[in-house]
């Protein structure tokens, strides 16, 4: 029997570059990044290493060269697809704590695959 399972990443904290400000294109700054995951589950040995995607995901903040949250969303929910080929649907949400003093700023993208 196939199931849909969600797997839920939630605060995983990375030091990247990422943003448009001179100041943000020169030091690694924190980013807390959120992911919920469907795929598809059938009780095998087939299923989605929650710590297998968190370095991923990991891997490419701090290999990119983003300016924008936007597209390193779109990107990165690009990769997960193509490394992860069982997800069908995907929401990741970037955040950046330490941009702004009275609140934490981010974005987010939902996609479903079929």
């Amino acid at each position: 029997m196939r199931e849909s399972i969600s797997l839920h990443i939630e605060n995983l904290a990375i030091k990247a570059i990422i943003g448009v400000l001179p100041e943000e294109r020169l030091k690694a700054q924190n980013i807390i990044v959120e992911a919920h995951i469907t795929y598809e589950y059938d009780n095998t040995h087939d299923y989605l290493n929650y710590a297998h995607i968190c370095e991923y995901i990991t891997q490419c903040l701090q290999n990119g060269t983003y300016e924008l949250l936007e597209s390193a969303l779109t990107d990165i929910a690009n990769k997960l697809k193509k490394h992860f080929a069982c997800i069908t649907h995907l929401t990741l949400c970037i955040k950046k704590p330490d941009i702004l003093a009275p609140c934490v700023v981010g974005a987010s993208i939902s996609r479903e695959f079929t």
